[in-house]
């Protein structure tokens, strides 16, 4: 069983407004409104993959009731601490003459202590019967940005993998935590380690200091694919794995699908490069819809064979 954490869930409207310009009244021409939140496109994802999958998180007010009831709808099995406040509403605008997307994510709910606590009893009470937990996204108000690190160190306990896709100090505190994969985009892997990237060498060299600093594994995912250092048995190698750009719909959610067909391909038992292909090839493939976590698993497939990777000559660091 795999398990996603999405503390700070929300409703996602995505609209495709052609020629959008700030101060204008426009129209869409397309819409979507959905449950979300990176861990809740994740779910959505292996969901379509035939993963078996449990999205938690909080959900507050009416707000979280519609995540909710729309998350049973799409037969994704979902367990949320329900929280007073109400969940968040997001607002994706994508202009389909330009590619240009505007982004509003509304900073979600104040959460209180004894929510927090029932939360995390909730989760290491899930997975006990779980193999894989990928905590994805921001915190709500009132969880302290060492929450990550806490839940990760418990369930390495457990024995349980965990994977985490967030940013800043909550993305900080949980890389020391020593988290089995972290996949942050650019942004915030430039954040993490603490300067630019020029080329595909800096990036290389960003993901083993990411490494560096406690997590097993490292993926940087890029708008066309990745740079990652995975282990294989005993020995971690770096690998750059991209795709053809490809004219995109709207790129929301697309590392989710990335990070989302990663889980999937590791979750089966596939090898550290494949289970990369298959990431890229969600992502590749989400690019294509109006809507986070939307995939078709038969693109995904024709995908596949259109995916380039090549091993980066860098020192190969052994596993402990």
């Amino acid at each position: 069983m795999i398990i996603t954490v999405t503390l700070n869930a929300a409703i996602d409207k995505s609209l495709s407004v052609p020629n959008f310009r700030l101060g204008r009244r426009h129209r869409t021409v397309e819409q979507t409104t959905m449950p979300g939140g990176k861990g809740v496109n994740v779910a959505r994802t292996l969901k379509t993959l035939g993963q078996p999958v449990i999205a938690t998180g909080f959900a507050g007010g009416s707000t979280g009731t519609r995540i909710v009831e729309a998350l049973t709808e799409e037969s994704i099995l979902n367990d949320f601490v329900r929280i007073r406040e109400d969940s968040r509403t997001n607002t994706a605008v994508h202009d389909p003459t330009n590619g240009e997307q505007t982004e509003i994510n509304e900073r979600g709910p104040a959460v209180t202590a004894k929510e927090i606590e029932l939360f995390r009893d909730k989760l290491l009470y899930l997975a006990r019967g779980a193999d894989i937990v990928v905590f994805a996204g921001s915190l709500p108000r009132g969880v302290e940005t060492g929450i990550y690190a806490t839940l990760i160190r418990e369930l390495r306990k457990l024995g349980v993998t965990t994977v985490i896709d967030a940013d800043g100090e909550p993305m900080h505190m949980a890389v020391r935590a020593e988290p089995d994969v972290i996949s942050p985009n650019v942004l915030e892997a430039e954040e993490l380690v603490g300067h630019e990237f020029n080329d595909d060498e800096d990036r290389a060299i960003a993901v083993r200091e990411m490494v560096q600093l406690g997590a097993r594994e490292a993926i940087m995912t890029l708008p066309d694919g990745c740079v990652a250092s995975v282990v294989q048995g005993s020995v971690s190698s770096l690998h750059r794995v991209w795709i053809e750009p490809r004219e995109a719909v709207a790129a929301v959610g697309a590392g989710d699908a990335f990070l989302a067909g990663f889980v999937a391909a590791r979750y089966t038992g596939s090898s550290a490069e494949e289970c990369l292909r298959f990431g890229v090839a969600c992502g590749a493939e989400s690019t294509q819809r109006l809507g986070a976590g939307l995939i078709d698993p038969r693109e995904v497939d024709r995908l596949m064979g259109e995916i380039r990777v090549e091993r980066l000559e860098m020192p190969a660091a052994e596993v402990p």
